[in-house]
């Protein structure tokens, strides 16, 4: 203001009021000086005025310099009185904090206005707020601090600025409103979303209610979800606080604007009693029940000796002597099967697989933890965490949100233990590949075995949030809300309608294909489990391809349907201009809009294929190094091996009397040996550092991609920092890049390479072999 009084030339069109708008009393009268003097005065509040404009919910119509907002409605006089006290309350906030400022008292134009040439600080503080009062604000120096009631509405509502304290200005010793920001990014950041406030201190504030106003707001292509917390009288409807915010509503450019308040007054939600919640509690007695009967059958069979006594396999063996259904059930038994522990074989080892699994599942917890809120509830300061100032720029930051690779871990997994155990079979029962046999026996008894193996734990989780989920919650701030991926929040995105009406789908594991608008609307994370029962059905026929056709014919199918998955899912996101990153994909294109890259591209079976083949390919390769061993060490009896060795076991827990007896010998054979490692050192390492730099590769290389010039750049290929066709590439490569070195680093510690103990070390421990099964049925919850 001061500035612009030194350059009447330059800025008077942005301080000039009419006269008219100035009391007669005190307009300034003599020369240049006063002139100057005026306007300094008139900036200030010009200045207050969009102070007031940009804080306030309502004002009272006073004169044009103030914004009026829309009228409260009459029929309750004191509700209206209590938020129009809101608006002088912000009013007389800011121009408290402008006339305490020392660069504005200290100024001699301005104390010349202000006529205290010679007065003490605070008399010229004074003497601004009664200035300012005169220009139509609504404020004076004996209005003093804002009411309790008022301070209550504006400290505890969620704003862009929170006051949170008065403190001494250290220049002038004044008291001055500290404010402060809520977003701590530049403009061409992205704005916080969601301004809670502090919902229990005003719940709990004498005659206060917390509302929690729902909505989105569009930034660039992307439509946000953004909530906002105001605390007002309890006396106030919600329709009239509704009203009152319609300024602050357009101001902000919030669409929807869905309204709900709390007070601590209000009674508990009666609980709704329903058919699916009864049958619901009566599944749930019923398990109670065969727990009960199964464990108490198992104490019951081992007589009146001290329980803790026994060991794990004698409780085992005497559960196993009651009734088949009940010993199922008993918790003893269930839990002592925690703690077994394979027998060790000395060629292959695949305890690393235990402890992949279970890391692998944390990692995909870190990552939601991390990004659900932002396709859902929102962070308060989710520019603090988003592109272009957000923590995704940092290059360490991104082993939370590559937590997405660790779905590519279960994927190899899955493809490797299913083509291992489907070769076991038909190794053992040549018959089941017979064509009458492959389709009548081999083929629907691996899709059964499998479907129970994974829906009887699915099913009772589907069946729990459908019914009794939402109470675990009930009353909480953002139980309920609206907003979120697929149109829900909380508990939206877990229990709805929508899955109410298609659970079936997710038993069908076609709930990635069915319904395309309410994929995201049950159990979210789902999609993986409808991936991997799809992707499954290959397996049996290329196990059929494979020992039919012979192994050549096997390689060739596999090696093509991996590089199609991967130069289709190149293709689609270089066609429709995806951005290759499930995070921004999914705030660029609203979810139910078409194309999607995190429905269509990221949850599709068929560009998700290539990790579970490459799991596949792991397990033939395997195969193909035990085949070749077996056949090295079994030999007739007095005839060395190469190096003058007596031939070792076989590997995957054969011994030398089976594979002689495959081979048309029975006896005869000599001593065993250790079998040689599939690699040397210097191969061993070698593989290690190029499986270790691709996998680092594709988790810390996309920080770059986050590294905007704005966020909404980042939505764009257009303007985002990586090239189209890298992105494309990226996008179709990144999920087999990942499967490749998992696969070898994987193959090499089974195999017991040199130089592989340290895989052994951190996955291979004893103590990982008691998680998984805990960690599977926490990947459901």
């Amino acid at each position: 203001a001061c500035r612009s009084a030194r350059r009447p030339t330059r800025r008077r069109a942005s301080c000039a009021v009419e006269p008219a708008m100035v009391p007669e009393a005190r307009r300034p009268h003599g020369g240049r000086r006063h002139a100057l003097v005026s306007a300094a005065l008139v900036c200030v509040g010009v200045s207050m005025r969009f102070c007031a404009a940009a804080a306030a919910d309502s004002l009272p119509a006073r004169t044009p310099l103030v914004e009026v907002a829309d009228a409260t409605p009459a029929n309750n006089p004191v509700c209206q009185n209590s938020l129009n006290a809101l608006s002088g309350c912000t009013v007389r906030l800011a121009a408290e904090a402008a006339c305490s400022t020392a660069a504005l008292l200290n100024n001699s134009i301005a104390r010349a206005a202000f006529g205290c040439r010679n007065k003490t600080l605070a008399e010229c503080s004074t003497r601004c707020m009664d200035g300012l009062g005169a220009f139509g604000l609504p404020l004076n120096s004996s209005h003093g601090h804002c009411s309790v009631q008022e301070q209550l509405m504006k400290q505890y509502s969620g704003t862009p600025q929170l006051i949170v304290a008065f403190v001494p200005d250290p220049t002038t010793g004044l008291e001055k409103p500290m404010l402060l920001p809520a977003s701590v990014i530049d403009a061409k950041g992205l704005p916080s979303l969601s301004y809670f406030g502090d919902y229990q201190r005003c719940l709990y504030g004498d005659g206060m209610q917390y509302c929690l106003l729902e909505g989105s707001i569009d930034v660039g292509p992307a439509t946000l979800q953004a909530l906002m917390g105001v605390c007002r009288p309890s006396i106030c409807s919600e329709d009239e606080i509704q009203e009152n915010l319609k300024t602050t509503l357009s101001r902000m450019k919030l669409d929807g604007g869905n309204l709900h308040c709390h007070r601590a007054t209000d009674a508990a939600p009666p609980l709704e009693w329903t058919t699916g919640r009864g049958v619901a509690l009566g599944v749930f007695a019923a398990i109670a029940a065969l727990s009960v009967a199964g464990t108490g059958l198992c104490y019951r069979g081992l007589g009146a000796r001290d329980i803790a006594a026994v060991g794990p396999q004698e409780r085992t063996n005497a559960g196993s002597r009651a009734p088949s259904l009940l010993s199922a059930w008993s918790l003893t038994r269930n839990l002592d099967s925690f703690h077994k522990l394979r027998a060790p074989d000395p060629d292959v080892d695949f305890s690393s697989l235990d402890g992949l699994r279970v890391v692998s599942t944390a990692w995909v917890i870190l990552g939601h933890t991390l990004i659900w809120p932002l396709l859902s509830v929102q962070w308060e300061n989710a520019g603090m965490v988003l592109p272009p100032n957000g923590r995704l720029t940092s290059t360490f930051f991104q082993i939370v949100p590559g937590g997405y690779f660790a779905v590519d871990t279960f994927f190899w997994l899955s493809g490797f233990l299913g083509a291992k155990a489907l070769h076991s079979k038909v190794r053992k029962a040549p018959s089941l590949l017979s064509p009458l046999n492959f389709c009548f026996r081999l083929f629907p008894m691996a899709l059964f075995t499998r479907w129970l193996r994974l829906s009887i734990v699915y099913a009772f989780v589907l069946l729990f949030t459908q019914t009794w989920y939402r109470e675990i919650g009930r009353g909480g701030l953002l139980w309920n809300i609206g907003t979120g991926i697929g149109g829900g929040g909380c508990v939206s995105s877990i229990d709805s309608d929508s899955c109410k009406k298609y659970w079936w789908v997710q038993l069908l594991y076609i709930n990635n294909l069915y319904p395309r608008d309410g994929a995201l609307s049950c159990m979210g994370w789902s999609w993986y489990l409808a991936n991997d029962m799809q992707l499954f059905l290959l397996v049996p026929f290329l196990v059929l391809l494979r020992e039919r056709a012979g192994k050549l014919a096997g390689w060739c199918t596999l090696s093509l349907l991996t590089v199609a998955s991967i130069v289709m899912t190149t293709w689609v996101i270089w066609h429709y201009k995806f951005v290759s990153d499930p995070v921004l994909g999914q705030l660029g294109r609203p979810g139910d809009s078409w194309p999607n890259y995190s429905r269509d591209v990221y949850q599709a079976s068929w560009f998700r294929a290539s990790p579970y083949l490459i799991g596949v390919a792991s397990a033939w390769i395997l195969d193909a190094e035990l085949s070749a061993r077996r056949a090295a060490v079994v030999t007739p009896a007095g005839q060395e091996l190469a190096g003058g060795v007596t031939p070792a076991p076989l590997l995957g827990g054969m011994d030398i009397e089976d594979a002689a007896a495959g081979g048309g010998r029975s006896n005869g054979l000599a001593a065993r040996r250790r079998p040689p490692s599939c690699c040397g050192p210097l191969t061993s390492a070698a593989l290690q550092c190029i499986s270790l730099a691709a996998m680092a590769f594709v988790v810390y290389y996309p920080a770059t991609r986050y590294q905007c010039d704005s966020f909404t750049a980042c939505l764009h290929v257009e303007t985002a920092p990586w090239p189209e066709w890298f992105n494309a590439v990226y996008g179709g490569a990144n999920h087999a890049v990942w499967g490749l070195g998992l696969a070898c680093l994987m193959h090499l510690s089974i195999a017991r390479a040199p130089g592989t103990g340290w895989v052994a070390f951190l996955l291979g421990a004893d103590f990982w072999q008691r998680l998984p099964q805990p960690g599977h049925g926490a990947g459901f919850l």
